[in-house]
């Protein structure tokens, strides 16, 4: 209980990340030490975490699935980006069957401690062919979990729902002042500084959203800062 207890405390101060090599041969970061934040700084801030085993034509198939739909442009590719992860099962064998088909050509790390499924999923045997969709503050937001071999026409319209959700509001973030996709000190001093009338007033600051930009909107971004 009390690991279980830390696990979330910790999940809650920095969410979900992890860096592993990238064991695809055919995905641009090929060889990098790559995960959610990773993606974040080149500016992909939602990803799109496959979790799935190597050894079996339906988890191979999903993952297979989900490459064709990140290369047809299901989803906006400079803004969210598919990652499998696997746990290293059935050896080079299992890693060629997993990466070596016709146009999958994401990212796939393999998770050999089972710490990135016990962080994402709750447990390290937790089951396989799970997406977890994290948004640009490492939050998990959707988890979905699937009982075929491949999705259907009603399971790839609700993820695809979901990763526009949280595209959408990458586009709308209240008091983003700077348009990095988050909301930081550098946000307050710039919203400080319209308050003052020192720089141009922008209404994506006016948090209360009362028309105005002034000391109440100061405070309302700060406590959402502290509570990110």
């Amino acid at each position: 209980m009390k690991k279980l207890f830390l696990i979330l405390l910790l999940c809650n101060l920095f969410g979900l990340d992890y860096s592993l090599e990238d064991m695809n041969a055919t995905s641009p970061t090929y060889e990098e030490f790559v995960g959610p934040s990773y993606f974040i700084e080149v500016g992909q801030k939602v990803s799109i975490n496959y979790f799935g085993w190597e050894t079996w034509g339906g988890w191979i198939g999903i993952f297979a699935q989900l490459c064709d739909l990140s290369n047809s442009g299901a989803w906006d590719t400079n803004q969210a980006v598919l990652i499998g992860v696997g746990k290293g099962l059935g050896g080079d064998s299992g890693l060629n069957n997993m990466t070596t088909s016709a146009g999958v050509n994401s990212p796939f790390v393999q998770d050999l401690t089972g710490n990135v499924w016990e962080d994402f999923l709750g447990d390290a045997n937790a089951p396989r062919k799970q997406i977890v969709l994290l948004d640009s503050n490492l939050d998990s937001r959707y988890i979905f979990q699937y009982a075929g071999g491949s999705l259907n026409n009603a399971e790839v319209t609700e993820l695809l729902n979901a990763i526009q959700i949280l595209l959408d509001e990458l586009s709308s973030l209240l008091g983003d002042l700077n348009g990095d996709q988050n909301l930081n000190v550098l946000d307050v001093i710039l919203l400080v500084n319209m308050a003052l009338g020192s720089l141009e007033t922008d209404l994506n600051g006016d948090m209360n959203q009362d028309g105005g930009i002034n000391v109440l909107d100061v405070v309302l971004l700060v406590n959402i800062i502290l509570e990110i």
